[in-house]
């Protein structure tokens, strides 16, 4: 367990390290990790490869996310593509307002005097139903399990837990040879992933017997990429791509779509908490564009609020979104990075962080400030807003995530009023690195009362 933890701790360790030989530390044999937010261009935004050693040794090997040749990427992302577009999400877009409104209906029965409701998994059950609606036709109801329990929103940490120890001790006997009747025996920490896996092939097997229609599902169907055209014939497979394809991509898309949104939420959440003028000024501005709560306010009219942009660019920076960095690997002719000639062959990296961090960019960078977004050098600062990579890899669901972060920020602010609960203890954003944040500290609660119209 040790281990672990000092693995999970190595943001900490980079952070001193580069803060004393900035603007980059070598952190392995071949292998340089960059502080300076300038570096992330200039590695995110060349041709280079994916890491094999990291991306290969991850639970989802065979997922686009750990596809590492450039061309196989390309092919993979124009088949996913379409339905991760602008167009396909505003398509969409009735189907995440359907799961915010229950997320409003569930919050306000936590009301003062009772029990208060863990925000961060009253988001990622938000966000679990979003995505599982969009890959399997219908939502798992995880917005209608009490106190927000439903396993799948509560396995997520687990599976976290063990994403180093499939990296750093497993990953010369993959997950996939061992049976998970022996794996459930000699690795029960392992038990809730496997469920997980198992979950998600049983709805993948669904789905070939009777693959429900755009019509009965309201929207197009993430699965439809990768059905055959031969499906009818019996002799044939129905998936244009391996069975264990599937099911990881499914598997990341769950991950990736999920949790990034219900962090990003949760952090969101405790500054405004925290910060009343804020606060106040939110919700001072989405009355005025909203009077009536009971008309419904579009995805593409909340873009136009400039202080609920701020405020949802401030909780992205904010929010430690992918915590690991992302490596690549330099390709054969050199390359120069942040004025650093790094040779062919190195993998070099630079984690989101701490280009969210850097103080000459944003100044008082751990203070909640959504004013930063609203004066005259926002184009500029946008350039270093990285939430979600950028580049020819950049994330393959960021219109969902806007869509979701606007729909969601907007009605709970709008319809809502939260108070903070302390009474277990002062909440806290203390995580450790499990490539996505694990949260370690106290929970951040709070109750909640419907604001009147």
């Amino acid at each position: 367990m040790e281990i672990l933890l000092a693995i999970a701790t190595a943001l900490v360790a980079r952070t001193i390290l580069l803060t004393i030989y900035r603007p980059v530390v070598r952190v392995g044999p071949r292998e340089l990790h960059f502080s300076d937010p300038n570096a992330y261009d200039d590695i995110y935004l060349a041709k280079f490869i994916k890491d094999p050693n990291h991306y290969k040794a991850l639970p989802v090997s065979d997922a686009l996310v750990s596809t590492t040749d450039p061309q196989e990427a390309s092919k993979r992302r124009l088949r996913l593509g379409p339905y991760f577009s602008r167009k396909a999400v505003l398509e969409l877009e009735s189907q995440v307002q359907k799961n915010v409104n229950r997320l409003i209906e569930t919050l306000s029965s936590f009301t003062p005097g009772g029990r208060s409701a863990d925000l961060l998994l009253a988001y990622r059950s938000t966000s679990v139903d979003i995505m599982t609606s969009y890959l399997f036709s219908h939502k798992i109801g995880a917005l209608d399990v009490p106190n927000f329990q439903h396993p799948l929103v509560l396995v997520m940490d687990s599976v976290l837990q063990n994403v180093w120890i499939q990296k750093h001790f497993m990953s010369p006997f993959p997950l996939e040879n061992i049976p998970h009747s022996i794996l459930r025996r000699i690795a029960p920490a392992m038990n809730p992933f496997l469920d997980l896996i198992e979950s998600i092939s049983q709805k993948v097997g669904e789905y070939t017997l009777n693959p429900p229609s755009t019509d009965d599902a309201g929207h197009k169907l993430v699965f439809d990429a990768f059905l055959s055209e031969h499906r009818d014939d019996s002799s044939a497979s129905p998936w244009t791509v391996p069975r264990k394809e599937l099911l990881e991509e499914c598997l990341q898309l769950q991950f990736a779509g999920t949790d990034t949104i219900a962090s990003t939420c949760m952090v969101g959440s405790f500054h405004l908490l925290r910060e009343q003028d804020a606060l106040a000024r939110l919700k001072k501005e989405l009355v005025e564009a909203w009077p009536d709560m009971e008309s419904h306010m579009t995805y593409d009219s909340l873009e136009r609020l400039p202080y609920l942009t701020a405020v949802i660019k401030e909780s992205l920076r904010l929010s430690p979104g992918g915590v690991s960095p992302f490596p690549r690997v330099v390709g054969p002719s050199g390359a120069t990075v942040a004025g650093c000639e790094v040779p062919d062959k190195t993998t070099v990296s630079c984690a989101s962080y701490f280009v969210h961090t850097n103080p000459s960019i944003f100044p008082d960078p751990d203070r909640f400030i959504p004013e930063r977004w609203l004066g005259s050098n926002t184009r500029e600062l946008e350039k270093y807003l990285v939430p979600f990579t950028k580049g020819p890899r950049t994330c393959l669901g960021i219109n969902l995530a806007w869509c979701e972060l606007y729909l969601i920020f907007a009605n709970v602010y709008r319809k809502l009023d939260l108070t903070l609960d302390d009474t277990h203890g002062k909440p806290s954003l203390e995580f450790r690195d499990y490539l996505l944040p694990l949260y370690c500290g106290n929970k951040l609660r709070a109750f909640a009362q419907l604001r009147c119209p």
